[in-house]
Formats: structure tokens, C-alpha cells, sequence
């Protein structure tokens, strides 16, 4: 249910980023929007925002990723970022039960170190704001972000285990993440139509990641984008073509 919902989203923002603008005057505006392919490395973790009966401890892992990217300037100040991501990400996590003095159970003294792998897909939306000069552009990136969890592994770690230590977590958790992101991009032309990118952006969901559980944790990633851009518009915009 939740994937056709992702493909219809991101077919309307395509079309929408990339359609020509009407005809004013019987000259065409330039349409100002840019698409291009990115690739993304970096680190997720999860913040335990409030804990439970069993406390669970987080640590960060690498992920990577790719995917394709859709710019629309409205102007040269103003524009929106959006694309469609897959990623391939992992998180250490440890868990430990609350000590109790009757307690008999040797798992309570030891903890469950776990390793939580899986892929995922992504749509952002963000508000951009673009200072600049002759053949470089520093951007601004804040908006939200939908990601579906589609597949997940766990591998247990500890070693007083004898029964299997591979098992699925979808199950467990809550496969739609919304979360807010905040980032910056730096730009370099180096063709007529072409722009070479790389940036940094942070993102924190606000979705539990762990369903039904007595605690509460919120993913959040660190990660470092690169890419090319190709645009349909002379950058900047001119200034005739910006007050149209």
C-alpha cells in the first residue's frame, strides 16, 4: 500500500519539476528546474528518547546510498530540492535487561549486542535557498523527509546464544519513517549546463523505531552527498528571465 503511494509522490514531483513553464508573450520561460544522480555516505544511529524496562543502547554505523535529485528555482534566492533515494543502511544496537537482586537470569548480566542491517527508500522535500557568484552556488536545504523501511537483518552478537542469531525485523518496527532534515550543498559549474555538487545533511525522525516496545527511540542519520547536476537554465538565472 505504502510503495504505490511512493511512486504516484515522486511521479508528481518529476512531472512537476521538470514540465516547461507556459508561454508568455509567444516566448517560451525557461523552465529553471535541474535534475541529476547522487551517491551518499554516512552514519545512522537512533536516540533513546525515553527509556524502558530493558535499555537499549545505540552506536553509529556507516550507510550508503544513491538516487536521483530534482531542483525547481523560482528565482535566484528561492527553490525547492526534492529526489528519490535507496539506501542501504546499519545500526549497532545493545540491549541489556534491568538488574534485579531475585533475578537468576545470566542474559540479565550480559548485554544483547545486535547489528541491525537493512534497505530503505526515501523521498525528500526541502525548501532551498541559494546564495551565488559567477560559477558557484552555496545552498541551504531544510525541509522533511519520507522513508520507507523495505527490508531488514539482524544478526545477535553475544555469545551465550545457541539458537539462531539471524532474524527478520520488519516485524518489530515501523517500516514509514517521517523525519525533518537540515543541510547545506556546494556547487560548482563547470559546463554551460552542468554543476558538480557536494554537500552535508542531518536528519531526525519523528516515527518510533521500535513498535510496541516499553521505551522510546527516534532514528537520525549523518550524511555527505556528491553528485552532477544538469540543468535547463543559464546559472544564475538571468536577471530578464528571474522578473519574469
Amino acid at each position: 500500500m505504502k510503495l504505490p503511494i511512493i511512486s504516484l509522490l515522486s511521479s508528481a514531483l518529476i512531472i512537476c519539476t521538470i514540465s516547461p513553464a507556459r508561454a508568455s508573450g509567444g516566448d517560451d520561460n525557461p523552465p529553471n528546474a535541474s535534475f541529476g544522480i547522487a551517491g551518499s555516505f554516512g552514519e545512522y544511529c537512533a536516540w533513546e528518547r525515553k527509556k524502558g524496562e530493558t535499555h537499549m543502547r545505540y552506536g553509529f554505523a556507516p550507510a550508503y546510498g544513491g538516487g536521483l535529485v530534482f531542483e525547481k528555482m523560482f528565482n535566484n534566492l528561492i527553490g525547492i530540492h526534492s529526489g528519490l533515494w535507496f539506501n542501504r543502511f546499519s545500526i549497532d544496537m545493545q540491549m541489556k535487561e534491568s538488574w534485579k537482586w531475585t533475578s537468576v537470569d545470566p542474559m540479565s548480566f550480559v548485554p544483547m549486542k545486535m547489528l541491525v542491517t537493512g534497505w530503505s527508500v526515501s523521498v525528500p522535500l526541502s525548501l532551498l535557498i541559494s546564495l551565488n557568484a559567477s560559477f558557484f552556488s552555496f545552498n541551504i536545504l531544510a525541509g522533511i523527509k519520507y522513508t520507507h523501511i523495505v527490508d531488514t537483518d539482524i544478526k545477535l552478537k553475544n555469545f551465550m546464544l545457541t539458537y539462531k542469531r539471524h532474524f527478520d525485523l520488519l516485524p518489530y518496527i515501523n517500516q514509514p519513517q517521517f523525519g525533518f532534515t537540515l543541510g547545506i550543498t556546494f556547487r560548482f559549474r563547470v559546463a554551460r549546463f552542468v554543476d558538480l555538487f557536494v554537500g552535508g545533511i542531518g536528519g531526525l525522525y519523528v516515527t518510533e523505531f521500535i513498535r510496541e516496545g516499553d521505551d522510546v527511540s527516534l532514528l537520525f542519520d549523518l550524511t555527505t552527498t556528491a553528485g552532477v547536476m544538469f540543468r535547463t537554465n543559464l546559472f544564475p538565472i538571468p536577471a530578464a528571465a528571474s522578473a519574469q
